[in-house]
């Protein structure tokens, strides 16, 4: 064990009367703020270290890590495969047990990641990738792409990336579309996305997307009904320590509400192509790699 309780509380910056889901919710903030700085460009190993100090004292307050008593038992086969591997078999028990659920997940996202890697590498590299997160209708997903290539000529193929998010619909695999959704806001090339009003928030407030008032001035498009998707992005949070209480602001990193979003539930290119309901918002990932093909994607939607 790296530190004591009473030194794990102080690297994460909480009080002694912190609750599980209070630790959960700080380790959040901690994970967003990396996540960002790698985004941005701005993680140091200075960042780096401070993330995996804080890391080590989530799990020993959340439990993950505990120190067992010996118990001296006869030497099998086994513990000597494991000797001869160079590695604990003790430890590598401890680790397997405390974090079984940790490695199910896991190796639910491998799977999804390494199927997506498949799919990239027997498929023709796409022209541009689309982020489709919400109540995903998957039976609209074919007609959506070849609508879309159909109508700008430059895009020849389109990638897709869908996860089924709600809080609507009680599903068992929400906490396995989560860790999916995440996958792709951190680290795939997919640069736009169509949300639902629920995802927007979830990730929006956190820097996720890029401000679109220059883009839709330039394009034209009539952003009266997208107002409401007008914010400022957190620089930091406040955390409660009453767990039934939401977290508040701290500090912003805009001065003033930007548009993050375009509402284009209406839209005439939808009519038809029902791929996302209720609402659909379009969305752009924060620095985004190709940026005339999505004002073009942009104005399809939008108009």
């Amino acid at each position: 064990m790296k530190y004591t309780k009473k030194e794990s509380r102080a690297i994460m910056e909480i009080p002694i009367n912190s609750t599980k889901e209070d630790i959960e919710k700080r380790y959040d903030v901690v994970l967003k703020k990396h996540r960002q700085m790698k985004i941005d460009g701005t993680l140091t190993k200075e960042a780096e270290e401070d993330f995996q100090k804080k890391t080590d004292a989530y799990r020993i307050l959340m439990g993950y890590e505990v120190e067992e008593p010996k118990v001296p038992k006869k030497e099998t086969y086994v513990d000597k495969a494991f000797v001869k591997a160079g590695m604990d078999r003790k430890k590598a028990g401890n680790f397997f047990y405390y974090y079984k659920y940790h490695i199910l997940v896991t190796i639910i996202v491998i799977i999804i990641i390494a199927a997506s890697i498949y799919s990239i590498v027997t498929k023709v590299k796409p022209d541009i990738t689309i982020g489709v997160l919400g109540e995903v209708h998957e039976q609209m997903t074919d007609t959506f792409k070849q609508k879309i290539t159909k109508n700008i000529p430059e895009i020849k193929e389109v990638g897709l990336e869908t996860v089924m998010l709600s809080d609507r619909i009680n599903d068992p695999n929400s906490s396995m579309y989560i860790q999916k959704a995440m996958v792709i806001f951190a680290a795939s090339n997919t640069d736009v996305f169509l949300l639902s009003k629920y995802v927007f928030d979830r990730y929006a407030y956190d820097g996720a997307f890029m401000a679109m008032d220059d883009v839709a001035k330039d394009l034209k498009i009539d952003t009266k009904s997208s107002d409401y998707l007008k914010l400022k992005v957190v620089e930091e949070w406040n955390l409660p320590k009453n767990p039934n209480e939401k977290r508040t602001v701290k500090s912003y990193k805009d001065s003033e509400p930007k548009l993050y979003g375009i509402d284009v539930t209406n839209s005439k290119f939808f009519k038809d192509v029902d791929v996302l309901g209720p609402e659909k918002i379009l969305a752009v990932r924060a620095k985004p790699k190709n940026l005339e093909l999505i004002q073009k994607l942009a104005k399809l939607f939008a108009n």
